[in-house]
């Protein structure tokens, strides 16, 4: 092999199947008939014809060909002298991965539990929303189930339930069908149940990390969360100015939408908005529940600016923390919202704070930790008279640390990433806490590996569950 001369594979450097490549030269002896073939295996130029060729004129330069009808190898290509054999360069061995199968049109879960109806109301359930990576028009029909719920071609699952409840909720199973011939079935069950009688009601807080930008099929991600996991309002952040609405729609549910990060999705209406402001990024919403009950939730996303555990990180003190938060607009936010909150306390209305605080907890940063801090953010709210519910289930902060922040990243520069429970759920009022968690689906992967994550975030979900 001559020298002065190179062949290199530059895009892609990974193929798989179907991919065109590009190779780049450089040579000291340039001629119009100098070419590029690729040869598979170990069989050398000259061997058999080429499997895929070019002329390459001139000193230096990249040429593309179409090696889409390709698969697996090893295969390598070589600069060839003068419409001849002679090797002026050669690549490294190459090959092309699997192209993955076609993920085909589905649904985004393969069952789902209804909002609960009354005995003797009617039921609407719309499942087209859920129908993921349509292909054309998509039909839906009945396949089984309790005789009294239909389904609509478009999808939508209507009935009258049945004058008196019955001891197990009512199942249908719906087919879809769409133009490309792709199907898949779901199993509905719609819960008939007495208004008057116990509600559970199981709360979010959940940040979406960009709408789910960074995440393959972010949207069918977020929908299965909510339904797998029974969630039925859901605090949400960082939506984009959309999420919330979209996911709402895809549901069938009721939203709030900001215009920017704050949003509420609820299975149950939503009355008596306050809306966020350039001041106060928080909603307060009321819960219309079953049984003309009502609770009055708040949505928040704090101000971001100045993290308070990087500033501990990088050796301020717990004082000039302290002091730093309660003076930043985090902690100025922190007090809007406690102001809020606290009148609709004064009211007797069951109250839920569902928040992206962006600031620890007092309740975890104490002297069983190693570090005692009295975060003002997390002051403030329970000075307001509300409860950490998290903290209320899992007193020690120890052994249940509970840290929404974060999952997936794990780095920060040289440093650890600080992991804090920033994400809470508070509750004041006629209220009785069932359990608390925190919640992060499937095993996520830490940066830069997110994107094929089950978890579409890079935050954890702080969860609580309630009675009436």
């Amino acid at each position: 092999m001559a020298t002065g001369s190179t062949l290199v594979l530059s895009t892609p450097t990974s193929p798989t199947e179907g991919d065109k490549l590009t190779f780049h030269w450089t040579t000291n002896a340039p001629d119009t008939k100098n070419w590029v073939g690729i040869y598979d295996g170990t069989r050398l130029p000259g061997n058999g014809a080429s499997l895929l060729w070019k002329y390459t004129p001139g000193g230096s330069g990249d040429v593309l060909l179409d090696t889409s009808a390709l698969t697996g190898g090893p295969y390598t290509a070589y600069l060839l002298a003068k419409d001849g054999y002679g090797i002026l360069a050669q690549t490294a061995p190459f090959s092309f991965k699997p192209k993955p199968a076609p993920v085909r049109p589905h649904y985004a879960v393969d069952a789902l539990t209804a909002t609960p109806v009354a005995p003797g109301a009617a039921v609407n359930v719309k499942l087209s929303g859920l129908w993921m990576r349509a292909s054309g028009a998509v039909t839906y029909r009945r396949t089984g189930g309790d005789s009294w719920l239909s389904v609509s071609s478009t999808g939508t699952v209507t009935g009258t339930a049945p004058s008196s409840a019955p001891a197990h909720p009512a199942i249908v199973t719906v087919e879809a069908k769409d133009a490309s011939g792709a199907t898949d079935t779901l199993t509905v069950q719609v819960p008939v149940k007495d208004p008057a009688g116990p509600l559970r009601l199981k709360v979010a807080a959940w940040n979406l990390w960009d709408a789910g930008t960074h995440i393959t099929d972010g949207p069918e991600k977020q929908l299965r969360v909510i339904l797998t996991q029974g969630l039925d309002v859901v605090a949400l952040q960082e939506t984009a100015g959309t999420a919330a609405q979209t996911l709402a729609n895809s549901l069938g549910w009721y939203a709030y939408q900001s215009a920017g990060s704050v949003g509420v999705l609820s299975r149950y209406p939503l009355t008596a908005v306050t809306g966020t402001t350039a001041s106060l990024p928080a909603a307060g919403v009321t819960l219309q529940l079953p049984g003309a009950r009502t609770v009055r939730l708040w949505a928040a996303h704090l101000d971001e600016a100045n993290y308070g555990p990087y500033a501990i990180q990088d050796g301020q003190s717990a004082a000039q923390v302290e002091a730093a938060e309660a003076a930043s607009s985090r902690g100025q936010q922190a007090k809007a919202l406690a102001t809020a909150v606290k009148a609709d306390i004064a009211g007797g209305t069951p109250v839920i704070l569902a928040a992206g605080l962006v600031s620890p907890s007092h309740l975890d940063w104490t002297a069983a930790t190693g570090r005692p801090l009295n975060w003002p953010v997390t002051v403030a709210l329970q000075d307001a008279g509300l409860t950490d519910a998290y903290r209320s289930a899992h007193p020690d902060p120890v052994t249940s640390p509970g840290n929404t922040w974060s999952p997936t990243r794990k780095v920060r520069g040289t440093k650890p990433e600080p992991q804090d429970r920033i994400d809470q759920v508070q509750y004041a009022g006629p209220l009785t806490l069932v359990e608390a968690h925190t919640l992060a689906t499937g095993w996520p992967q830490p940066d830069p590996s997110t994107a094929a994550n089950e978890w579409p975030s890079d935050t954890a979900a702080a969860v609580a569950t309630f009675t009436l």
